[in-house]
């Protein structure tokens, strides 16, 4: 099939922009002629390779103009924003079977095209329900049952679409796999908190700061390394985070090795999210056969499973699972394994893919059987 992924975002960086990466390269390799379209940033973006076209394995990957140029790609840069150069786009795409939206900065383009090439329409709308622009407004929902297919990560978030008047034969539940196949080996360094995410209030990651005192109150012995980008509020939210204690390790934007070796080196992964719409950190953190500490939600109870601990975002909680974990090594070793199963079986790439595409070719049928009837 040609395949055309749109995504604003085509950073290795971050957990929506690395899926589409990975997703375009999986299906490139398996035969489809794929090619990942995004944003042309105003400036070098950490994760993203230098010039306008490059290969990503078998995927072409292309970074498009916005149409007030420059400043237009600032603001698209900085701001929930569409201005893609959608002239530009139908000029480089003339054949095309599937156009497939993740994230959805892009769908009214994504959308359009698809319908003047007569290709099938398919969006991975990554909903956050109660979030600030989290996909369900009105115009969301509407767009949603006009699809030709609806990627879901979750059974609920399956449900949720349903809910909302989205038809269940219309959504295919594809899950993700990790970013990364492989991770050094190594040994888990005593005592090791990892947290790699947006240091976002919503990840838990204030919440997770106010735990490590509470912590080192019985473990004074405990490090916490963080990974991730900080908010544009980091100098009014961040206040407690205990940056001058030497336990407390802060490693900013990391790049890929840096990251898989914490990820090989940690005692325990912990992101306590109150949303989520799948969670690709936990993926990874299992392929290390690390437990993971996750945030009580429905999407990753489904997610994650026997393969780690669930907690509300109160740091008191989230102290009692981290010290569960530390003070009993067999449990926390049961949970990793469990994960690491889960990670190379039901999350592995080519299971993924595999659903993808049985989900690109109902898609197919479902377009084509609409150009013989008005679509609603």
């Amino acid at each position: 099939m040609r395949v055309l992924i749109l995504k604003k975002g085509v950073s290795r960086i971050g957990g929506s922009e690395s899926h589409a990466r990975a997703l375009a390269r999986t299906l490139a390799a398996r035969g489809h002629e794929v090619t990942l379209a995004g944003l042309q940033p105003a400036w070098r973006r950490a994760g993203l390779e230098e010039g306008t076209e490059f290969r990503d394995g078998d995927a072409r990957v292309e970074l498009m103009r916005t149409r007030l140029g420059p400043l237009g790609a600032a603001v698209d840069s900085l701001l929930p924003t569409s201005l893609l150069n959608e002239r530009a786009l139908h000029d480089r795409v003339t054949e095309v079977d599937i156009v497939h939206c993740i994230a959805r900065e892009y769908t009214a383009a994504g959308e359009r095209l698809a319908r003047a090439r007569k290709a099938a329409y398919v969006e991975t709308p990554l909903v956050h329900p109660g979030q600030t622009l989290a996909g369900t407004s009105p115009a969301d929902l509407a767009r949603y049952r006009r699809a030709d297919a609806v990627l879901a990560l979750t059974e609920w978030e399956r449900t949720w679409y349903a809910t909302y008047g989205v038809d269940r034969d219309r959504v295919h539940v594809v899950g993700s796999g990790p970013v990364t196949e492989r991770l050094p080996v190594g040994t888990p360094e005593p005592a090791t908190i990892l947290f790699v995410g947006r240091r976002e209030p919503y990840k838990g990651y204030l919440a997770l700061a106010r735990a490590a005192r509470l912590v080192w109150r019985h473990r004074p012995e405990a490090r916490f390394v963080i990974i991730g980008q900080r908010g544009w509020h980091a100098v009014l939210t961040e206040r407690a985070v205990p940056t001058r204690d030497p336990r407390w390790f802060d490693r900013g934007i990391a790049n890929e090795e840096t990251k898989l070796k914490a990820y090989a080196s940690c005692t325990l992964f912990c992101m306590p999210s109150r949303y989520e719409t799948f969670g690709l950190t936990y993926i990874e953190a299992w392929l290390a056969r690390r437990p993971v500490i996750a945030g009580d939600i429905p999407a990753l109870r489904e997610v994650v499973g026997d393969g780690g601990l669930f907690v509300r975002q109160d740091p008191q909680a989230i102290a009692d699972a981290i010290l569960e974990l530390l003070d009993n090594p067999a449990r926390a070793r049961q949970l990793g394994e469990r994960g690491y199963e889960r990670a190379t079986t039901r999350y592995s790439w080519a299971t993924v893919a595999s659903r993808v595409e049985l989900a690109y070719e109902a898609a197919r049928s479902n377009a084509l059987r609409a150009e013989a009837q008005p679509r609603r």
